[in-house]
């Protein structure tokens, strides 16, 4: 449980950190691609959604090397304002593990299971602040809006869309980190998507967790992760 825990975060950080190589060359795109065949022709679809706020029950598949793990938890999206993931794991009951929540101005981690967090902001890592990367970019991955190929270290797709307000949304996002020659895969499958904005869109931390840096957690990954 302690090792997939770390696993996530790892990706998460990944995600953010390996998508500034691309950033720079990143421009905006409103609109999904989905591919259609006609005889020996692809055809790109295109559409742009208007959808302001959307949640979803998000059913998160983690694999690394020969590990996997499901977990559960919600998906909920408000333009221009929050990405917030917060995920959840079974055994004899249901318990939440973490929450990852970006915002225009920071990126908060906690990590329920130890009671710990770490919040930055885009300039705190040196690698963002560096390619200019900022939460807009980021955005448009997690609505199902950017079709810019990202670094090779990182790669994404969408699959399963869905009509929401007057355009679509996909059901499954497949992220994948390459590391020298392990790989690590997050494959996030939504059901019950729908446009809702009577929700928190900012997470209050406790007094009960504990601060910690960056730095701190990129080195348990890394020990973890021998």
């Amino acid at each position: 449980m302690k090792k997939i825990g770390f696993i996530f975060w790892g990706i998460a950080l990944v995600m953010l950190l390996g998508a500034c190589r691309s950033s720079r060359h990143a421009q905006r795109t409103d609109v999904y691609t989905g591919a259609t065949q006609q005889g020996q022709e692809t055809t790109t679809v295109v559409a742009r959604n208007n959808a302001q706020a959307v949640t979803a029950k998000l059913n998160l598949s983690l694999e690394a090397g020969s590990q996997k793990i499901t977990l559960g938890g919600t998906y909920r999206l408000k333009r221009n304002e929050v990405i917030q993931l917060n995920l959840t794991y079974t055994m004899l009951v249901t318990v939440n593990i973490g929450t990852l929540e970006l915002t225009p101005d920071y990126m908060l981690v906690m990590d329920r299971w130890n009671k710990r967090y770490c919040r930055v902001t885009y300039d705190e890592v040196p690698m963002l602040a560096q390619s200019g990367i900022n939460y807009a970019y980021l955005e448009r991955i997690f609505w199902g809006e950017s079709t810019e190929s990202p670094t090779p270290a990182l790669t994404w797709k969408y699959a399963d869309w869905s009509p929401l307000g007057d355009g679509q949304f996909p059901g499954r996002i497949q992220f994948t980190v390459h590391s020298g020659a392990s790989s690590y895969q997050a494959i996030f499958s939504l059901s019950n998507l729908r446009e809702n904005s009577d929700w928190e869109t900012r997470t209050e931390v406790g007094a009960n967790y504990t601060p910690i840096s960056l730095d701190a957690v990129v080195k348990a990954l890394m020990s973890v992760a021998k």
